[in-house]
Formats: structure tokens, sequence, C-alpha cells
């Protein structure tokens, strides 16, 4: 009897289609833009706090970055084939900005 031993990636899972980044300002430095500003409630939490979010579109498959309120910055609008596109977009966009994921929540 042969035995078939699937290897599941990571991406592959079952894990919800919304996920939320957390971010955090890496320490000692100021987040930068080039306007000079970031969204500061993204740093916070409750009510005052805004959350960025990784989505895939059921229909499409296709991820997307999302804020709870108000618009993401244009650079951060894109459809990407994958969380782990989406995520390292993302993770690029922030790095630049002196703003790290320190964690994705499912």
């Amino acid at each position: 009897m042969l035995h078939y031993q699937s290897k599941v990636s990571e991406e592959s899972k079952m894990r919800s289609p919304d996920r939320v980044l957390k971010l955090e300002i890496i320490d000692g430095k100021k987040p930068l833009t080039a306007s000079g500003l970031v969204d500061t409630r993204l740093f916070k939490s409750g009510e005052e706090g805004n959350l960025l979010h990784a989505v895939m579109d059921t229909q499409t498959s296709l991820w997307s970055l999302r804020y709870d309120k108000g618009a993401i910055p244009p650079a951060l609008e894109g459809k990407f084939t994958g969380f782990k596109q989406a995520f390292d977009h993302a993770k690029n966009y922030f790095e630049k900005r002196n703003i790290r994921i320190t964690q994705v929540v499912d």
C-alpha cells in the first residue's frame, strides 16, 4: 500500500482572509514619510487606534492592504497574488519609514 505524504507550505494552510499587521516605531527613530507624517493611530489601541489589515478578496483570491479608518497611502494600494507578497510590500514600505511589523494576527 502506498502512503502519500503531502508537503503543505505555511501560506497554503487555512488561515483567516483578514489578517491584522501590528506595527511599532523602530527604537530611537521617528516615523518618516515623504510628507513627514505617519498616521500615529497605527501605534495606539482601542477606540483611538487604527489597524492595518491584509485582506483577501474571496472572489478573486487577490490580497490588498487597508486601514480600519481612512484611506491607505497610494504607495500601499495594489493587489497581490498571495499574503506573503502583500506582507513583503507593507514591510518594505514601513521599514523605509522607521516602522516595523511586529506581529500578524489572524
